[in-house]
């Protein structure tokens, strides 16, 4: 097995960053007009909100999801168990969006997300997110490639009560 290292970015950890810019803003024009320069040490709290973002790293049979900010990568590494898959799940997202003037909007999209769960597939990881199935399949054959994991089709095992209980 190779100890290549592959991440899976999932993007920002805040995904609107207009607050972060409007904070900028606040502190630079204030603290000029203060006359106080030492109020630009607080500019640290927005470039930690612009910089975070989240991710998986995969390295051989390990694994960790991680936090990182200016770079930094913060997470503990987890060992693959045995009898664990890589699942690849579309899910359609809606949003819907308001105004105080009765205006309705609905944002819908198909979102895919890695998982990784166990041998029922009953406990799921997510691994990684994105709105092309292409990247994230991509991404999944060269974990595929460098562990013991195999990318499988969702099918939770149903037992024989459960089966049951459906047909009443």
């Amino acid at each position: 097995m190779s100890t290549k290292e592959i991440d899976i970015k999932n993007g920002r950890a805040f995904p609107e960053p207009f607050r972060f810019y409007l904070l900028i803003g606040i502190i630079c024009i204030s603290t000029i007009a203060a006359g106080e320069y030492i109020g630009f040490g607080f500019l640290l709290i927005p470039i930690l909100g612009i910089t975070a973002r989240r991710g998986t790293q995969f390295r051989g049979e390990e694994y960790r999801r991680y936090f990182s900010v200016l770079g930094l990568k913060f997470g503990s590494w987890e060992q693959v168990k045995e009898g664990e898959d890589l699942v690849l799940l579309g899910l359609h997202m809606s949003s819907q969006f308001g105004s105080y003037g009765g205006l309705l909007s609905t944002k819908e999209e198909k979102v895919w997300t890695l998982y990784l769960v166990d041998s029922k597939h009953r406990n799921k990881r997510d691994l990684g997110i994105s709105l092309h199935k292409e990247e994230l399949t991509q991404r999944a054959m060269e974990v595929v490639a460098n562990s013991s994991l195999e990318l499988v089709p969702y099918a939770p095992v149903i037992s024989q009560q459960t089966q049951s209980r459906k047909r009443r």
